[in-house]
């Protein structure tokens, strides 16, 4: 079985419940490159489908949280909002995985912000996202 890496801590640590914090706990490393994102989780057994495989809607949860925080970053922190999210599944990962996700701006528009990323468990890839993110606050 995998194990958290050391120096990642949860990217949540509010006092109320996020649909991340829920959903997760998700994982940031202890140092971010500019213009890029890095989130990992560790597979339990509530983010499966019933053939024991990562289902799917937690690996979307995960790319559009972290391609959002790409766009969060790239925006000041101004409020944000998906317009799409597109994942592609490659392959599969299991419970005790260590999935770890990589995002980068792909350009920044005044109004529109698109990013893609990478997920991987080891070195293996198992799924790809792209995104577009609209800016709607300032």
């Amino acid at each position: 079985m995998s194990k958290i890496p050391d120096g990642w801590k949860p990217i949540h640590t509010f006092d109320y419940d996020t649909f991340e914090k829920l959903a997760g706990p998700i994982y940031k490393p202890p140092q971010q490159v500019d213009g890029e994102q890095r989130y990992g989780f560790l597979v339990e057994k509530r983010h499966c489908n019933p053939y024991g495989m990562l289902h799917g809607g937690m690996l979307s949860t995960v790319a559009d949280t972290l391609l959002g925080s790409v766009v969060f970053h790239a925006t000041g922190g101004v409020p944000i909002a998906t317009i799409y999210l597109n994942t592609e599944f490659i392959a599969g990962a299991r419970e005790g995985d260590w999935v770890e996700g990589n995002a980068t701006l792909r350009k920044k528009g005044r109004r529109i912000v698109f990013t893609q990323g990478d997920f991987c468990v080891g070195d293996k890839l198992i799924a790809t996202s792209a995104g577009a993110w609209a800016i709607i606050g300032a």
